[in-house]
């Protein structure tokens, strides 16, 4: 193994959603889903932003220990034997504090558990004692950690603890500055209208970070919105809130009639999606609904999305649409971020479901049953950055389905998109560039096994060292840094450096999902 402690390899190593329905033009067209228990009605559609250079931007005054830093750390694993764009210094970002120094309250029952969220301060440290708890209730998480204080929810280790949960809404978080970590979250539900969601976050509940967790068996794990805090009638939304190296997935087809994407999230600022494993969400073909790994509309603003291994479904292709990123879609005003006359409606049918995203070094791949599958879907979005990502398996449809926003363009550049762009439903003008759009075929030479998680490169003719490094992309998937004529896709092939190479790295993240 590499020596490498960031993005994508030792939490790994150590641990172990949903659209509208399909139409019949194959766009995703507006939709609403209710979240029982909560009160409050949204669509299924969000936006993100980024600024495009690799740093997101802050979006309010509050400065935390976890702000959305996506520069290169000073670690250096090494001096690369050839040229690179990047620096030699292996992308370790900033994945949040650690828990030492906190106030450890150990917890043994469901009961103590319980407890210790409800009175929990700025400062504990809620660790689980190893084994397996039952919980069918709705758990409200209201207090208010700070940014020297995190509150942590969290197992010594990962694959030692297992919240078995089979209410329709698990945990809501309306609280700050937690990190939840190293939880295997277990949607337990043998009834159909529970395991909406595992994670609910509402309100202000800003700066929350999910990290080494795995989450499994739900419609959509996390459903991210606003409400309305004081007297309104404007909306919070959380901000900066990050999903570190955890593994979403299905282990069976969820029943539960509602949307079905893993990362569901209406509004918000400054969110990161870094180094996970999504796989095996599809809905079953007896709920004909889409369904997506990341999912941010409502005016989400400035994310950040990268080294994400995406397998839409690894051996259930009956099920519905899939797709792995889907940016933006129908929410209505009512629920979107960005209200600054504070009217009660948001800004995301002027200025896009989702804002400025920058979407860097993922792999997605198994998206293709039909309908409106893809790799990648664009809806209204604005000036989102689309980069070095590889799309494999979209086939009968293409890599990205392209719809756009009318008034501003999502660039794309340096991509592997297996058949290019569907623009048959275009509503704004494509911007793509220094992509690859190769056939399946041609990718199935052009990689050892892809099918069956092999990235590593047997042809590399059309592949490295095809255009000078993009300044917002300065590394690949596993954070190895790019030379100064670097490769397309989500891999750097042909820069030299210390560690595991990054297709061994990516097989590994494949071969876990069962």
């Amino acid at each position: 193994m590499s020596a490498r402690t960031s993005g994508v390899l030792l939490s790994f190593a150590l641990v172990c959603a949903c659209t509208s329905d399909d139409v019949a033009d194959g766009v995703g067209d507006e939709a609403t889903d209710s979240d029982a228990t909560a009160g409050t009605t949204d669509s299924t559609g969000t936006d993100s932003s980024t600024d495009g250079t690799g740093e997101t931007e802050d979006a309010d005054s509050t400065s935390t220990d976890a702000d959305t830093e996506t520069t290169d750390t000073d670690a250096d694993m090494g001096e690369t034997e050839g040229e690179t764009g990047g620096g030699d210094e292996l992308y370790e970002p900033d994945d949040g504090p650690s828990h030492e120094g906190g106030n450890v309250v150990e917890v043994c029952s469901e009961a103590e558990i319980l407890a210790a969220i409800a009175a929990a301060t700025s400062g504990d440290v809620i660790t689980v004692c190893p084994g397996s708890f039952d919980f069918n209730q709705l758990i409200s998480v209201t207090a208010n950690g700070t940014d020297s204080g995190r509150i942590f929810l969290r197992a010594e280790a990962p694959e030692t603890v297992t919240f078995n949960l089979s209410h329709i809404e698990n945990f809501k978080v309306s609280g700050k500055f937690w990190i939840f970590e190293n939880i295997t979250f277990f949607g337990d539900c043998d009834n159909a209208s529970a395991c909406e969601h595992a994670f609910h976050l509402v309100g202000d509940a800003d700066d929350l970070i999910f990290r080494h967790n795995e989450v499994v068996n739900f419609a959509s794990h996390v459903k991210l919105n606003g409400e309305v805090v004081g007297g309104g009638p404007a909306k919070s939304f959380p901000d900066r809130v990050w999903f570190i190296d955890n593994f979403w997935h299905n282990t069976k087809y969820v029943e539960n009639d509602a949307p079905h994407n893993i990362l569901n999230l209406d509004g918000g600022k400054d969110h990161v999606v870094r180094g996970n494993i999504f796989a095996d969400y599809s809905a079953p073909t007896s709920l004909p609904k889409s369904a997506s790994a990341v999912y941010p509309k409502a005016s989400t603003v400035g994310m950040l999305i990268e080294q994400n291994l995406i397998v839409c479904e690894k051996s259930r292709p009956e099920g519905e649409t899939n797709r792995g990123i889907q940016l933006g879609d129908g929410a209505p005003a009512s629920i979107c971020d960005g209200d600054d006359d504070q009217d009660g409606n948001g800004d995301c049918i002027e200025n896009g479901q989702n804002q400025e995203a920058l979407v860097r070094n993922n792999i997605i791949m198994g998206c293709n049953n039909g309908g409106s599958s893809g790799g990648i879907m664009i809806n209204s979005d604005r000036e989102s950055w689309v980069a070095h990502n590889t799309v494999y398996d979209s086939e009968p449809r293409s890599a990205v389905f392209y719809q756009g926003h009318p008034d501003y363009t999502t660039p794309h550049r340096y991509n592997i998109l297996e058949n290019g762009f569907n623009t048959d439903y275009a509503d704004g003008v494509l911007d793509e560039a220094d992509n690859f759009t190769p056939a399946k075929s041609e990718l199935d030479a052009a990689f050892g096994s892809p099918g069956t998680g092999d990235f590593s490169l047997a042809d590399g003719a059309a592949i490295v060292e095809q255009h000078a490094a993009d300044l917002a992309v300065p590394h690949d998937f596993c954070g190895y840094p790019r030379g100064e004529m670097a490769d397309l896709g989500a891999i750097e092939y042909s820069t030299t450096y210390e560690g595991t190479p990054c297709s061994e790295i990516v097989q590994e993240m494949y071969d876990r999902i069962p």
